[in-house]
């Protein structure tokens, strides 16, 4: 895990070095992005979600994708999910999953339409905000996986067709170390004026 600190945040957090940005003194946030990827249809069940290598070519990764995970200790105060290329059944929903903390502020559902489709928007939890929130920590590693009320079948068979999950939670900064401060070094006799 590497943190960023204020000043130096110019883009996205690099979901793959579990990279959080250090915005409120004593607090670390991450935002981790991962994907379920269908190749041709998907049975009701549980798909798994990776954090994609940075390697982009298919055939040559030095890197191996990630599963998706969310370290012991971590506050999740929001989800989101949404697909790409999929169609699903009337009603029927995917949903993030494997939160230890889930409840109903933390676990993203997209819906599908009468027609199988689902929206273009995908679905988010809403932040609540740091004072009042409940959420809980994570007890231990949390693996995250999406849940799919019924068979999920590619619309175009010649594009790629994934599930895109996005989880967002934050974790208590660790105590200060001796490189955080100044202490002025030590005068031994006989160096003064």
């Amino acid at each position: 895990m590497s943190v960023i600190y204020p000043g130096n945040y110019v883009a996205d957090l690099n979901a793959y070095r579990v990279q959080g940005v250090y915005a409120l003194p004593g607090i670390e946030f991450y935002q981790m992005r991962g994907v379920a990827l269908v190749d041709g249809t998907a049975a009701a069940g549980e798909l798994t979600v990776n954090v994609l290598s940075p390697d982009k070519r298919g055939d040559d990764k030095p890197r191996l994708d990630k599963a998706m995970k969310v370290p012991a200790g971590s506050y999740v105060y929001r989800t989101a999910i949404s697909t790409v290329n999929l169609t699903g059944g009337n009603a029927k929903y995917v949903q993030v999953n494997g939160l230890t903390t889930a409840n109903a502020t933390t676990e993203a559902k997209q819906t599908c339409t009468s027609a199988g489709v689902f929206a273009a928007t995908g679905d988010a939890t809403t932040f609540l905000g740091l004072a009042g929130n409940t959420v809980s920590t994570e007890a231990s590693e949390a693996t995250i996986t999406v849940t799919n009320e019924a068979t999920l079948t590619v619309t175009d068979s010649d594009d790629q067709a994934y599930v895109i999950v996005e989880v967002c939670f934050y974790k208590d900064a660790g105590a200060p170390i001796a490189d955080d401060v100044n202490v002025p070094f030590k005068i031994e006799a006989g160096q003064g004026t």
